[in-house]
């Protein structure tokens, strides 16, 4: 079962948007603050798609820069509904940076850049002047202040300043705070201004390259330990944070849902002609490249078995990883050879050490996840076994070890559910904005929702309707999922329905989304069947499902082969499901495009109004 996040989160569209230069300014010696502005920070028409006024809410909300190559303009992606089409031919120079100050009314929003010797974004920022033409898009999600902390520890070096500068500003008055930052020398210090009761430590490199030191580990290990529940945030180099993340974890038992450790660049050796450090961006692209087949294989299970946070915790010993994880010393032994073969450990002494690959899969909570051998994207990914089976009868053809369809095995195996749960709930987040501008939602009253993903809408249209009562109706298992999902201001006017079948019952407005996914077609004409014959002749049904485009890209041509090996459904082209629909006696009234590939239809009973 999922825990519930402290920090609410809110998702956009993700907008493409051309500003202006406005202002360049040093805060300090260390850091340039550039200020954009432009009619595209508001809502604005491009290409046949309005597109809405940039939001950012979130201290930390992450904006990507698109950035030139030499003389070539910058590589831009494409703009859809809701997100960005990416192209296949070129790829874009992109940085991520978080907003120090937004304000919607003067039209201006701010960016401060580390200020050092190489590195793209840094360059631009030294070069940049007022007129100058620049692209950025997002923030897509803000992360609110967390709930239910009785104070917060803030750990950062010079990157994670900005964030913290603007939490600062934006905290609670009164909120209990210990915040510590490194930066290179004194002269680098900033003014932060705060309501709350912050205590603010800074740390000084004194000369000492960054992301060389253990000032910050130090400063967190020798801290006065505030009572009650703690809430930790830190940012900066991904190595020096290492010693943060197990101490808070080990020594200080902090659990890891109240931690938001992130890993802003990672230190690697100078550049032996330029004697700079570069940002080394190959390690999650070295980790997806490795989960295949047999790499993929004994990733997953050395995640099963805890085998790469033993040894991120000190425990190097062959033996005694064996005798941790209940497991023979001798394919044991094996196992750490080839992880250690293709890159993720290394020997040190007589045990073993993390690569920059393996502690990606510690340090990243959602990697850790993702490559679980019992988790739903492990399954997803397995189920490629039976394509052969599938591609011929189009049936499922994969079963698990157990020798079970994934639909029962979903079943008992409350893991198995509850990843897969959480993956569509996580995805959901992203078209949530979309469902929620495509109804009139403050004519209805009173909701009966279900499916997949419902938690985060419901989550979305209650906060944008307050007057909206809800029922969901699902399983139990899976309503104690959702109770985790919905937000604490939502939960008290949500009424879960415990039920046996997969489609709500009650109430003359039903939504149902991403039901039929998961559903092979004759299963899902008797799912919409059912939810046709529960309402009433004026009742309305509203599908929300995904859609397969004529010209799929190779994520969604992957997630159709793998849906069709799982359940024998797969992604249907909008015909294909309009076709159920009519089968099931259902009219459509309209329909809408809500991003990312997903479709909003609005349904009736044939015989009513």
């Amino acid at each position: 079962m999922s825990t519930r996040n402290p920090r609410p989160v809110v998702t956009f569209p993700i907008v493409l948007r051309e500003l202006t230069v406005l202002r360049v300014t040093d805060v300090t010696p260390g850091m340039r603050r550039v200020t954009l502005g432009g009619e595209q920070l508001r809502a604005f028409h491009r290409d046949g798609l309005d597109l809405p006024a940039l939001r950012s809410e979130g201290f930390d909300d992450h904006v990507k820069f698109f950035f030139a190559d030499g003389d070539e303009p910058p590589v831009l992606p494409g703009q859809n509904v809701s997100s960005l089409d990416w192209p296949a031919d070129a790829r874009p120079i992109a940085k991520d940076y978080t907003p120090v100050r937004y304000d919607p009314e003067a039209g201006e929003i701010d960016f401060d850049f580390v200020r050092h010797e190489g590195g793209v974004a840094s360059s631009w920022a030294q070069a940049v002047k007022p007129g100058e033409v620049t692209w950025i898009a997002g923030p897509k999600m803000s992360h609110g202040h967390p709930e239910g902390a009785d104070w917060l520890l803030m750990i950062g070096d010079e990157t994670a300043l900005p964030a913290i500068g603007r939490w600062l500003a934006e905290m609670p008055a009164g909120t209990r705070a210990r915040v510590f930052i490194e930066v290179g020398e004194e002269s680098h210090r900033q003014e932060l201004p705060t309501e709350a009761d912050a205590t603010v430590t800074w740390l000084t490199r004194d000369g000492a390259s960054a992301g060389t030191t253990d000032l910050l580990e130090r400063a967190v290990r020798s801290m006065e330990w505030l009572p009650g529940t703690v809430y930790v945030w830190a940012a900066g180099e991904a190595v020096s944070l290492k010693g943060i993340r197990r101490h808070l974890s080990v020594e200080r038992g902090v659990p890891r849902e109240w931690t938001d450790i992130t890993g802003y660049w990672r230190r690697t050796e100078p550049d032996p002609v330029t004697g700079t450090n570069q940002e080394d961006d190959g390690a999650h692209e070295r980790l997806h490249e490795l989960t295949d087949l047999a790499p993929g294989f004994a990733i997953r299970a050395a995640v099963a078995l805890g085998l790469f946070e033993l040894v991120r915790d000190g425990v190097p010993d062959p033996d005694e990883l064996a005798r941790r994880t209940g497991t023979a010393p001798s394919l044991l032994g094996a196992l750490l050879t080839y992880l250690a073969a293709i890159g993720l450990l290394e020997p040190e002494g007589d045990g073993y050490r993390l690569t920059p690959v393996g502690e990606e899969l510690v340090e990243d909570d959602h990697s850790s996840d993702e490559y679980h051998l019992g988790g739903a994207q492990a399954a997803m990914d397995l189920s490629l076994a039976g394509l052969h089976d599938t591609l011929r009868t189009g049936g499922p053809g994969y079963r698990t070890a157990a020798g079970l369809p994934v639909a029962l095995a979903m079943a008992g195996d409350e893991r198995l559910a509850g990843t897969a749960r959480a993956a569509v709930e996580e995805e959901a987040r992203w078209v949530a904005p979309g469902v929620s501008g495509a109804y009139d939602w403050a004519s209805v009253t009173s909701l009966t929702a279900g499916g997949h993903g419902v938690g985060t809408l419901v989550n979305a249209l209650v906060k944008a309707h307050p007057a909206l009562r809800v029922r969901i109706a699902a399983l139990p298992s899976e309503l104690r999922v959702l109770e985790q999902v919905l937000d604490s201001d939502v939960a008290p006017r949500v009424e879960p329905i415990p039920q046996t079948g997969p489609v709500p019952h009650g109430g003359s407005t039903v939504l149902v989304s991403r039901l039929l996914e998961r559903l092979a077609d004759e299963d899902a004409v008797l799912a919409l069947t059912e939810a046709a014959a529960a309402l009433p002749a004026d009742g309305t049904l509203i599908l929300v499902e995904q859609i397969r485009p004529a010209a799929p890209d190779e994520d969604t041509a992957l997630q159709h082969l793998r849906l069709a090996c799982l359940f024998g459904s797969g992604v249907r082209a909008q015909g294909e499901l309009e076709a159920l629909v009519g089968r099931a006696g259902l009219r459509i009234r309209r329909f809408e495009d809500v991003g990312w590939d997903h479709r909003l239809w609005v349904l009736h009973p044939a015989g009513g109004r």
